[in-house]
């Protein structure tokens, strides 16, 4: 058996026994011999075979104390630890997932679903709209930090487009489209999906017209490579960096994570940013390092763009914005999804660092900087923005309307300081025991002092508001969650 790619290769590894003689083993049997094995492989899939080699090893590592493939308690680690996330019962390299792309994949598979293809888009169009994903959420990024990247320059960005679970990527003239789509226990997974050669089906596409062996949706387990790195915190998860660019749009300087707790001019080097109000500084709308310089000079020169005429051709992308209240709620949900990726992971699979901690203060946004919008400048941003009305509809509310996914910017993203991703199928489907830990302890913050370590920023009032909203809006809680009324419950 010969491997054919950088994703066979990770799923032979990951089969094997978890220490180095299994996948050495993994290896041999690849092939008759080793040097024969390396001779078959393409110059590509040798040049990875090192990081491959990394991604399989920690992924399926056994600890020395589990001879017998068990954990008595958990395992003690660091949040910049690696899990193993190949072995049961997470089983990520295994076949089975319960993500929106591969249950689109079984809906096209039966017939209940049919792909379209567009002149200008291929399938983008139809694919968003079996996804739901809202184009609204297009997020425009011109630093070469991706897949064919000597596609992409400040005239042709990469479009992100996202929702709660999934993401999808769509570069002009690009063969594939690229997408993430998060399994509730094994995490992001990745996709990519090609285009039709001549950009104009237009009739519907099933799985019966193409190759029956090969799926329309392929998965691409070489991803992890970047996704599963120090940036997503060693496990499957989101990407999301911000790096300044050189006139080439090569990446120069920046940060590979950005999350909600960053200070705003750190944020969003090598993307476009409209209607950011020009109050609000930050690196996005700078395409070469000339512009990064000028920014040093007259730092509110690029900050606010009102669309992206001023710098390509609008007609030829699905939507005409890169939208700043799209870009700060992406800046908490990635990391945020992270997190319950890393919880979730580490409860399954005997483990134990101080995610649920850093998870519990992410969530109530207790390092969040200060969002200096007047509350008139505000209530303009979100007027403008399409995207922030598509949001908000979405997501459960309480019996007054309160609903986590409220804006305001006046001071802060959300009105409401807790994070909506507690309604994800992520947070739902943790494993009972992290699940019950994560809402007691939130209990128990909500109903702290005042100048609690992570929760001493919420006020009494707002602490009594998110009680009501979790109360009317999130299933199966503990049994201190039935203590009293919201009032006396956050009587210190």
């Amino acid at each position: 058996m010969r491997p054919r790619s950088v994703d066979s290769l990770i799923l032979t590894l990951s089969r094997s026994r978890g220490t180095v003689v299994g996948v050495s083993r993994s290896l041999f049997k690849l092939s008759s011999c080793w040097i024969l094995a390396l001779s078959c492989l393409p110059f590509r899939l040798v040049f990875m075979l090192p990081v491959v080699l990394l991604v399989s090893l920690f992924a399926s590592s056994a600890d020395a104390e589990e001879a017998d493939g068990s954990v008595k308690s958990p395992v003690e680690i660091k949040l910049t630890d690696r899990v193993p996330y190949g072995r049961e019962p997470v089983d990520y390299f295994g076949a089975g997932s319960r993500d929106a792309v591969s249950e689109l994949q079984k809906r096209l598979d039966s017939g209940m679903a049919r792909l379209t293809g567009d002149e200008r888009f291929g399938y983008l169009l139809s694919v968003a709209e079996l996804l739901d994903v809202p184009l609204e959420s297009q997020l425009l990024v011109y630093s070469k930090t991706a897949r064919a990247p000597t596609l992409v320059s400040p005239t042709t960005p990469r479009a992100v487009f996202f929702n709660d679970e999934v993401s999808v990527a769509w570069i002009p003239g690009a063969r594939e489209l690229e997408l993430t789509a998060i399994d509730p226990v094994k995490g992001v997974i990745c996709y990519t999906l090609s285009q039709p050669l001549d950009g104009s089906t237009k009739e519907p596409v099933t799985s019966e017209s193409v190759v029956k062996e090969m799926p329309l949706f392929q998965r691409r387990n070489g991803c992890l490579a970047c996704h599963s790195a120090r940036s997503s915190l060693e496990v499957p998860g989101l990407l999301l960096r911000a790096f300044e660019t050189d006139e080439t749009e090569k990446p120069i300087t920046g940060f590979s994570r950005v999350t909600h707790d960053m200070t705003y001019e750190r944020r969003w080097g090598g993307w476009y940013v409209t209607g950011a109000p020009g109050s609000i500084i930050h690196r996005g709308n700078l395409a070469r390092q000339s512009e990064n310089v000028g920014r040093q000079r007259s730092p509110v020169s690029a900050s606010s763009l009102s669309d992206v005429t001023q710098k390509f051709d609008e007609a030829e992308y699905p939507y005409p914005a890169s939208d700043f209240v799209a870009h700060l709620v992406m800046a908490h949900q990635a990391h945020g999804t992270n997190l319950l990726i890393r919880a979730g992971l580490e409860s399954r699979l005997k483990r134990r660092s101080d995610v649920e901690t850093q998870l519990i203060r992410y969530f109530v946004f207790a390092d969040e900087p200060s969002l200096d919008l007047t509350p008139s400048v505000a209530a303009s941003v979100l007027h403008d923005s399409e995207f922030a009305e598509t949001f908000v509809r979405r997501g459960p509310r309480d019996a007054d309307g309160n609903s986590l996914r409220e804006l305001t910017l006046a001071g802060r993203v959300f009105k409401h300081r807790l994070s909506f991703l507690i309604h994800s199928r992520l947070f739902d489907e943790l494993p009972d025991e992290c699940r019950r830990r994560l809402l007691e302890r939130l209990w128990a913050g909500l109903n702290s002092k005042p100048d609690d370590e992570h929760f001493g920023h919420l006020k009494t009032g707002e602490r009594q508001s998110l009680i009501v909203i979790v109360r009317a809006t999130v299933p199966r809680l503990p049994e201190c969650w039935q203590q009293g009324t919201p009032e006396s419950a956050c009587c210190f």
